[in-house]
């Protein structure tokens, strides 16, 4: 049984790791990796894969997860980079979610419109974090380290500045305010 002093240990050990990547992510940014065209799932999992990933970020004021690039991004991340683990883990995933939806709503997800997807996706994801399955959370995390370590996600969602100004111990937080990106 882990004590907390392991279970931070590990914590510390995720954190290095995002580190790590966030470093290569900005060297090989979400954009450069989709310029190389779909390689990897099939015309039907990309499809999947697509409005999985708009319903999770859809477009709002900011751009959503396809004009991010990040369904390319995992695509060219799984051709390249991932293990074979990752790769049946991530592939896995998106099957399941694609019966999952038919079978709670009884229609394919591509038939679902943007509200009944973001509904349904809303619950599914609910159960999954709560369940704990790492499959899906690799797939999630994947979805969100694309999304803002894209151009769109880091300077359009997120705030970014190239030289900072002038220190500012105190600002007005309002509900238009957005987080710094790293």
């Amino acid at each position: 049984m882990p004590t907390s002093h392991t279970a931070f240990a590990a914590d510390r050990r995720a954190i290095l790791r995002s580190a790590i990547l966030l470093v290569g992510g900005i060297a090989i940014a979400p954009e450069l990796l989709a310029a190389t065209g779909p390689t990897f799932f099939s015309p039907s999992e990309r499809a999947q894969l697509d409005l999985l990933c708009e319903t999770m970020i859809p477009t709002t004021d900011t751009p959503g997860a396809i004009a991010a690039g990040v369904p390319a991004f995992l695509d060219t991340l799984m051709a390249n980079w991932a293990s074979p683990k990752s790769r049946a883990h991530i592939q896995g995933v998106i099957a399941s979610l694609a019966r999952a939806a038919e079978a709670d709503t009884g229609k394919p997800l591509a038939a679902l419109s943007a509200a009944e997807r973001a509904d349904w996706l809303a619950r599914r994801d609910s159960a999954l974090l709560a369940a704990k399955d790492p499959a899906y959370r690799q797939f999630k995390q994947l979805v969100l380290t694309g999304y803002y370590y894209s151009e769109a996600g880091a300077t359009q969602e997120l705030r970014y500045e190239l030289v900072p100004g002038a220190w500012e111990p105190s600002i007005p937080v309002t509900a238009d305010t957005r987080s710094w990106a790293a």
